[in-house]
């Protein structure tokens, strides 16, 4: 099975920690953007040759920003080709404040059956330190809405913020589990350089959390969910049982899958395929009528690589065995060396399927905040 990711770019506002490509558009621009989507998925829909494509994620920027005719014609095109009702799930990224339930009707109706929805606080004065433009009454009446609906939904929460204190993420928390969302994902706040939030932590206005504050918040995260009944199967990704991303899933186990439109990242197994950022440049592209996408040029141990950092960001680990179904032995080899000392110190734990012999590996999720570390040490030179 394989995936296909849509990036639908346009937002109403950029948020001060995002570096995502992102514009604000306009009307003209959003039709022949995704006049030109469908024209790639044209192009590109056989590229992964006998690969059923069973999940669609849309998202951006921020695509219920997009007009519901528009999404209606793109996923109108799609479903001609791959049906929408055959697929194992298919998100679409939302803002609270585009949650009503006329638009879930109209979303549903036109194949969607997951909604991923930006909560980040409940905190309006966090709210307002990162630039998001909706308040936390949205936050609520969205998720009141999600939940009636009976849709199945991921909300998103930020810890780390500026001046949040334990309490404070707590609190969110707290919040966010009494609505019992079937998903939720929890990223720690990362500063990247080029967005505003980065150049506010240069000039001093706002400070990083400390290590050990971000520590004490992931371990009350991994508490208070386990409490609640979730598995915490990704570092940032937790679900009722059931409720995992299947697409978002994909990315962590070397599944293939197809990006669409500017800035989106495809992957066919072997060859990694990046588009161009930039709307017009883009679309001037696609509308030759050829792929307008690069070709990473990957070696074998970046590869393997790849499947490390994704595969150990899980419960899941790194399966062994499928590890040497595609990458040869004095890969594997080398790694199993560098794994040696981290299994020793209790950083990463074997995985057995039978009683002598291990069949993967995962890092302790207790270290899961320092698995960057981790990692740097683990990957191959």
């Amino acid at each position: 099975m394989a995936g296909l990711y849509i990036h639908i770019p346009f937002c109403r506002h950029k948020c001060a920690y995002c570096d995502f490509f992102s514009s604000a558009g306009n009307i003209r621009d959003m039709d022949a953007y995704v006049n030109a989507i469908i024209k790639e998925f044209d192009l590109r829909n056989n590229e992964l040759g006998n690969e059923r494509i069973a999940t669609l994620y849309i998202g951006g920027g921020t695509p219920s920003h997009l007009p519901k005719p528009l999404l209606e014609k793109l996923l109108s095109q799609i479903d001609k080709s791959i049906p929408l009702s055959c697929m194992n799930e298919v998100t679409l990224e939302s803002n609270p404040e585009d949650i009503s339930y006329d638009n879930i009707k109209a979303w549903t109706d036109m194949g969607i059956d997951r909604i991923s929805v930006g909560i980040q606080s409940f905190n309006p004065v966090f709210l307002a330190t990162i630039d998001r433009r909706h308040n936390p009454e949205a936050s609520r009446e969205a998720l009141r809405i999600l939940s009636s609906c009976n849709i199945n939904y991921n909300a998103d929460l930020i810890y780390g913020l500026p001046n949040q204190t334990i309490k404070d993420w707590k609190h969110d928390l707290a919040e966010l589990l009494s609505y019992s969302p079937p998903h939720f994902s929890s990223y720690l706040l990362s500063y990247e350089p080029g967005t505003r939030l980065y150049a506010r932590k240069e000039k001093g206005i706002v400070k990083e959390a400390s290590g050990t504050t971000a520590e004490n918040m992931f371990n009350i995260l991994c508490e208070m969910a386990d409490e609640a009944g979730y598995n915490h199967y990704e570092i940032s990704n937790l679900a009722l049982p059931g409720y995992e991303a299947k697409h978002n899933s994909a990315y962590w186990n070397y599944t293939p899958y197809i990006g669409l439109g500017t800035s989106a990242h495809s992957f066919d197994g072997t060859l990694r395929r990046f588009n161009p950022t930039g709307i017009k440049r883009y679309i001037d592209a696609i509308s030759k009528g050829s792929t307008c996408y690069s070709i990473d040029d990957e070696t074998i141990i970046n590869r393997f690589n790849d499947y490390v950092i994704t595969s150990l960001r899980t419960a899941k680990g790194f399966d062994l065995q499928f590890a040497r179904s595609i990458f040869e032995d004095n890969v594997i080899d080398k790694f199993l060396e560098n794994v040696t000392r981290f299994l020793k110190n209790g950083d990463i734990h074997s995985i057995y399927q039978s009683e002598n012999t291990p069949s993967g590996f995962r890092i302790s999720r207790n270290k899961w905040l320092m698995s960057d570390a981790i990692l740097r040490e683990l990957i191959l030179e």
